[in-house]
């Protein structure tokens, strides 16, 4: 259905802009193309307006503001006005008349040679420009970038900030998944280097036409973003060490936006970009192993650990000489999240081990050594992000995969597990784990899984319908795939990790197919992508009393909906229910939009008809007017006539002739100063017509526009009956 923006018939003023038409929407707000007085034209976004009460936000927001305001114009969308003080707030920016970035590559495909390249320097100099500002984009993505004809424009920068920051916000985090930095999705502090992953995750899309981290669900985009290594297939060589320098999991091993444009700078007039010419004294090149791709940036010293009794040291995760002795304690690596399991005293080697062999050499791993698998695994279960560097690094995981196959000729691990690419760091750890040992709980990035935990964990589900950084360890947790290794555990409640697994398949199932019903058969949900997310289901599979309704927010239109597909889920038992409550919640958005069209379609239609039947009224009544006064006109003729016939005949049908005539005059001027008092004069009688036509012409699209609504409605409710 049309977005009722976009007609013509709607126009409002903001800030002196006048707003055409809507450019887009998104989570913090709208953008309209707006036309000032001189005819100058600016996007204008106009922030939601529940944001009008948080006075906090409205002072983060005007500092961030002209905060952004000190941003050198070039290669950035320079603002133009703002009122953070405005009954909802606005800010005007520099209209770009262009596609995005993301509207680009889709229709045009990837970029290559030296188009890649000036896109690289302008979008660099842009972040250059931002970050000596003080200011940190924070969502720097496709769609945030304008291609101008004369060259791109980054937008949107500095207004993340503000938003982040207050409590109004629809997401507690800012930005968008598959170009979001680990620390992002981590909720930990924020630093000018989460754009710079971005801008390369952008340069990815932009060489290769899909994402840096690609992945079929959002779980499993963030689970690679967090562990997993970068796809980089189709970007030039030379131009791959670069991003992969700028996506590292670190934001200290990425460079600042400054040396990463003079590296871009630098690199020479090739298509190609040279990321080894960023040599000056913080910056070195690391020597690659053979057929490893050239990184360059900050080095990344590894201390190796110090064996007892002063031995030489010894790389980490390295296979060592045969030594004896037992292992030492391994120093405490920072997790990935924060435990919630403490750490506990490794078991001495060979206490549990499928496989031992006396002459194997042991294993080095978080300053241990490790003789046997079972004791490794433990070490691994305490050491999450240690454990997944391993699993991430392909040398360090195919010298592990040789010492429990080779050196300790184990047959009870899954050999996929070091015969494959890692796709999923953190599922590899936690699937060896599980099978080296199973008799240790279920533990995963840190994170107690026991069934008992996860009911805790799940049992606030807010995180996920705010997207509070809690939301992606959530995400990351409810997935079948996952579920099923934690279940190899040995639990209090044996198959319990599993059939929870098999309820979460079967709930997704059912929700997304209400999902592609919803966008196949009614016509306002077509262009829609409304999905079920897989942890709320989980929430509502622990817990089956949290299945209730989305709130409505009072509006009329949004409970419609809401009670119209609730009913599926009142008449599915678990684990379906869970699923349509699931897409339910996640169609919110989608519903809000309907709502919001159908008032406007409903309240225009109302405003328009009744001012069609007035105009109709009123031209009737004028036009009756206007026939009267033309009749008594005519009639006036027989004045003269009947003053001659008089004098001739000395009365009789000449008096009457004119007497009639005399009436007819005195009715032509009646009809005629009762027009023009009821009606107006002839110039707004005439556009009175013309209104009256126009009415005419706009009645059948409102009439259908609201029809199609409601026919909608129909359908959703026999679909949910159904």
């Amino acid at each position: 259905m049309d977005d009722p923006q976009d007609q013509d018939t709607w126009e409002r003023v903001i800030g002196g802009y006048r707003l055409l038409r809507s450019l887009g929407r998104g989570g913090f707000g709208e953008v309209f193309l707006g036309e000032a007085e001189d005819g100058t034209r600016a996007a204008v976004k106009l922030l939601h307006a529940s944001w009008s009460g948080d006075q906090d936000m409205r002072r983060r927001f005007a500092a961030e503001v002209e905060q952004a305001r000190r941003v050198s114009g070039f290669c950035v969308a320079e603002i133009l006005d703002a009122d953070p003080e405005a009954e909802q707030p606005w800010i005007a920016s520099e209209y770009i008349d262009g596609p995005t970035l993301q509207a680009s590559v889709e229709s045009d495909g990837p970029r290559t040679g030296s188009d890649l390249q000036r896109l690289a320097v302008s979008t660099a100099t842009a972040l250059a420009a931002i970050h000596a500002a003080g200011v940190v984009h924070r969502d720097l993505k496709p769609d945030n970038i304008m291609l101008a004809p004369d060259g791109p424009r980054v937008i949107d920068f500095g207004i993340a900030r503000a938003v982040e920051a207050t409590s109004v916000t629809a997401s507690g985090v800012v930005g968008t998944i598959g170009y979001m930095a680990p620390e992002q999705l981590e909720g930990a502090r924020l630093t000018a280097a989460v754009d710079v992953f971005s801008w390369a995750a952008v340069m990815v899309f932009a060489a290769t036409g899909h994402e840096a981290f690609p992945g079929p669900t959002q779980a499993s985009r963030i689970a690679r973003i967090l562990s997993g290594e970068p796809d980089l297939d189709g970007v030039h060589d030379s131009f791959a060490g670069l991003l992969k320098e700028c996506l590292a999991k670190e934001p200290g091993a990425r460079p600042d936006a400054a040396l990463l444009l003079q590296g871009l700078i630098t690199g020479g007039s090739d298509a190609a970009l040279t990321p080894n010419t960023f040599g000056t004294q913080e910056m070195t090149t690391i020597t690659p192993a053979p057929n490893a791709p050239t990184l360059v940036g900050v080095e990344r010293t590894r201390v190796a650990p110090h064996s007892p009794g002063g031995t030489a040291p010894v790389a980490p995760t390295k296979v060592a000489p045969a030594e004896t002795g037992p292992a030492s304690a391994p120093p405490a690596v920072r997790p990935q999240t924060p435990p919630a399991v403490p750490p506990a005293p490794l078991t001495p080697p060979g206490t549990f081990a499928p496989a031992q062999t006396g002459d194997a050499p042991p294993y080095h791993f978080a300053g241990g050594r490790f003789h046997d698998m079972g004791a490794l695994a433990e070490a691994m279960q305490h050491h999450w992000a240690a454990a997944v560097q391993v699993f991430n690094d392909p040398d360090e995981h195919s010298v592990l995969g040789a010492w429990i196959m080779e050196d300790l000729g184990d047959t009870t691990i899954d050999r996929g597990l070091f015969r494959r690419q890692v796709g999923d760091a953190n599922l590899a750890v936690a699937s060896f784990i599980a099978q080296a040992r199973p008799d240790l709980p279920p533990v995963f990035r840190g994170r107690a899984a026991a069934m008992s935990d996860l009911r805790t964990l799940f049992a606030d589900p807010r995180p996920l319908l705010t997207g509070a950084p809690l939301a992606n360890e959530m995400i990351l947790l409810a997935r079948p795939e996952l579920l099923r290794v934690l279940g190899s555990h040995q639990t209090p409640d044996p198959g319990a990790h599993q059939r929870l697994a098999d309820d979460l398949d079967r709930a997704e199932q059912a929700g997304n197919a209400l999902c592609a019903r919803l966008a196949q058969e009614l016509e306002g949900w077509r262009s829609t992508q409304v999905s079920v997310n897989p942890a709320l289901i989980m929430a509502f599979l622990l817990d089956p009393d949290q299945i209730t309704p989305p709130g409505d927010g009072r509006d009329r239109g949004v409970a419609d909906w809401v009670d119209i597909l609730w009913e599926r889920v009142i008449a599915a038992e678990l684990p379906d229910s869970a699923g349509y409550a699931a897409a339910v919640h996640g169609a919110m958005p989608t519903i809000r939009v309907l709502a919001r069209q159908r008032r406007y379609w409903e309240g225009r239609y109302s405003e328009v008809f009744g001012a069609h039947q007035a105009l109709e009224q009123k031209v009737r009544f004028q036009e009756r007017m206007n026939k009267a006064a033309q009749v008594c006109k005519y009639a006036i003729v027989a004045l003269p006539l009947g003053f001659v016939l008089g004098l001739a005949q000395g009365g009789g049908f000449g008096d009457f002739l004119f007497w009639l005539g005399v009436l007819a005059l005195i009715g032509a001027a009646s009809a005629t100063v009762t027009n023009w008092v009821m009606c107006g004069g002839a110039a707004r009688r005439a556009q009175r017509v013309m209104e009256l036509h126009h009415s005419r012409r706009q009645l059948p699209q409102l009439t259908d526009g609201v029809e199609r609504i409601r026919a909608d409605l129909e359908r959703a409710r026999r679909l949910s009956s159904g």
